[in-house]
């Protein structure tokens, strides 16, 4: 795999906002400003998720040609990684949830479970998010920006620069009305997702760069807060983001800041 220049990661971040944002542009219009847009509108908004992907396919294949598209293509099929990585990536996601119900539970918070998906449908929005979101996001995030990051700056670093891309990303979703970003202050989703980026790392360079393992952590993590509506409660969002901090302070210290890895 060739070394990415300054400027492809530059054109990838470029290209991966344009063609999201341009997406769902519409649906922003919509729900501010311009009201009798008719509800199509919204189509063009599914595939903003796909944005990362795109560029980063669009930008292997003109710099690394068809082999470089295979690879990046396989990396999330491939499972040649250490097994137990799978633990953290399949539970931290539910545990963190659970964990911040029992205690906001304990502090008396309110808490509601009508908000969360049935259980019965837990595996179908799993793979709608898989496959619509997470795939199609990670394709782009680990899978093509992350290492050349790293290649500036350590793995802390990379993974704090590439957390704050990431959040803005996501700006367009706060002027949207239904989407989760619209029901929470955009400085909680910030903080939060630069600090959920840690651990992106942390899975990816002790995976050998698995774009597998970073899209079944998004894919679970993200049905785990559809099904454990914790995000709903202000104080809900404070103490998951607490619970983050001190995990993230946890893997940072064992696994060291330059590379979160002790391979």
């Amino acid at each position: 795999m060739k070394e990415k220049s300054n400027r492809q990661v530059i054109v990838f971040f470029i290209i991966t906002f344009v063609f999201s944002w341009i997406l769902w542009l519409p649906q922003v219009l919509k729900f501010n400003g311009f009201p009798d847009l008719p509800d199509i509108v919204g189509l063009p908004g599914m595939f903003a998720p796909f944005g990362p992907a795109v560029a980063a396919f669009w930008l292997t294949r003109k710099h690394e040609g068809k082999a470089g598209v295979k690879a990046l293509w396989q990396r999330a099929w491939r499972v040649n990684f250490k097994k137990v990585w799978l633990l953290p990536t399949l539970l931290l996601g539910p545990v963190t949830a659970l964990l911040t119900v029992a205690i906001l539970l304990l502090v008396k918070g309110s808490f509601s479970w009508e908000y969360g998906v049935p259980a019965v449908m837990i595996v179908p929005v799993f793979l709608l998010i898989y496959f619509t979101n997470a795939l199609p996001e990670e394709f782009g995030w680990r899978g093509y920006a992350l290492d050349p990051l790293q290649k500036r700056t350590n793995a802390l670093g990379a993974s704090l620069i590439l957390g704050l891309i990431w959040s803005l990303w996501h700006l367009p979703l706060f002027f949207i009305e239904g989407t989760t970003q619209s029901a929470i202050p955009m400085y909680q989703f910030f903080l939060q997702t630069i600090v959920l980026a840690i651990f992106y790392t942390w899975l990816h360079n002790n995976t050998g760069g698995s774009i597998l393992i970073a899209a079944l952590f998004h894919g679970v993590s993200n049905t785990a807060a559809a099904a454990v509506p914790f995000w709903t409660t202000d104080l809900g969002r404070w103490i998951d983001f607490g619970i983050l901090v001190v995990a993230a302070i946890v893997v940072v210290s064992v696994w060291g800041r330059l590379r979160l890895s002790k391979a």
